[in-house]
């Protein structure tokens, strides 16, 4: 009786909320919608939808008028400010990532036989660089037991008007969405897993780049290059670690200068590269180079409570990587991470990075380099993406 009360009050508080929500959407992204209008009247369906940022779960909804209920990955319930909104509003499933999450599974197909649509984000991370990411091979299992239809939203934009590492957002960011029953359920009944995962990946799949190179959207956004460190480790002029950062609208290397210039249009000039999908693919290429150099910076330490998703600070300390290790030091303590038995990394937000250490769960917060130590540790590790 109490869950059911819990859900309804949810339905009745997020339809009222709504409006709100769209106005607030409305301050910083313009949503052209395409496509299908999904209504009330149709069965229960699982959504899928490629992944920019924590505007997703509402620029999805733009075309449809459903109560659903969306996956994340617990680390995201570790904002305050959005956790109980999440929780008692929302009704968000948390799900682990890269484990196998019974728990999940069971609320998923609880909510589905009770007339509730699904919202999943199968890459399980917003992209960094502007291209859809892979999923996790879980989804196809997932979405063939769950026997629903499957509706895709396909988003296009959203990534260059906010890019997840940037200090700065476009003051107005425009996004196009297209709507459409990609496979239903009784299609779905003769496809195995590893079909409906092809399926899934090619149909989310984007490059906003190449959308850009279509319409040629001019961005207004303050210093453009700042905070690209958050992403780009590498220079491709001098071949040095860990050097790149950014400045105003231009990019620079410590070693060797100016090295770009990010253009109204969110493209680089005066570099090799004028994306950052293929600099992220260069840079890839010379891991091992950046696994065995030394870096410093500076972070704060949390512990992590899984069971109530609750972060505990441990401290502000100066971190050293050297021979595949993070040695976290301060005045009273210190501790080592090696990178091999780093487990389940998540990127979350800009400045957060999650992951598992023997039997504890630890949390990097207001950290410039996240993404690099993610890439280290998924080409030393492994691709986590079960």
């Amino acid at each position: 009786m109490e869950k059911a009360f819990k859900e309804k009050f949810s339905n009745v508080i997020v339809r009222m909320v709504k409006p709100i929500i769209n106005m607030l959407l409305r301050k910083e992204l313009h949503v052209v919608t395409n496509g299908d209008k999904i209504t009330r009247d149709r069965d229960p369906f699982i959504l899928v939808s490629n992944h920019f940022n924590t505007w997703d779960s509402f620029v999805v909804m733009q075309n449809i008028d459903y109560n659903i209920r969306f996956v994340s990955t617990e680390m995201a319930f570790l904002d305050k400010s959005k956790k109980w909104g999440m929780t008692v509003l929302a009704r968000v499933i948390p799900k682990r990532v890269g484990k196998v999450d019974v728990v999940a599974t069971r609320k998923i197909l609880d909510y589905l036989n009770n007339g509730y649509a699904i919202g999943l984000f199968p890459e399980g991370d917003n992209t960094f660089y502007g291209e859809t990411l892979g999923i996790f091979k879980s989804s196809g299992k997932l979405l063939k037991k769950a026997g629903v239809d499957i509706v895709l939203v396909k988003q296009e934009g959203g990534y260059l008007s906010q890019p997840r590492w940037a200090d700065n957002f476009a003051k107005m960011g425009v996004i196009h969405t297209n709507t459409q029953t990609l496979i239903t359920k009784e299609e779905l009944k003769e496809l195995t897993p590893t079909k409906i995962n092809k399926i899934i990946s090619k149909a989310i799949y984007n490059n906003d780049y190449d959308f850009q190179r279509e319409r040629m959207i001019k961005f207004e956004r303050d210093a453009r290059a700042e905070g690209i460190e958050r992403l780009l480790y590498y220079c491709p002029n001098c071949n040095s670690s860990m050097t790149v950062f950014g400045k105003d609208d231009d990019i620079y290397c410590s070693k060797c200068g100016k090295i770009g210039h990010i253009n109204e249009f969110e493209f680089i000039e005066d570099n090799k590269f004028d994306n950052l999908v293929d600099w992220n693919k260069y840079q890839y290429k010379h891991i091992e180079e950046v696994i065995a150099s030394e870096f410093v910076f500076v972070t704060t330490l949390n512990l992590i409570n899984t069971d109530n998703y609750r972060s505990i600070k441990i401290g502000e300390y100066k971190v050293k990587y050297k021979d595949k290790v993070l040695t976290f030091v301060d005045k009273n303590s210190s501790y080592k991470f090696e990178l091999e038995k780093i487990m389940y990394p998540v990127n979350t937000m800009r400045n957060s990075f999650s992951f598992d250490y023997g039997e504890e769960t630890y949390n990097l917060s207001e950290i410039r380099h996240q993404f690099v130590l993610f890439e280290m540790c998924r080409f030393l590790n492994g691709d986590y993406k079960q």
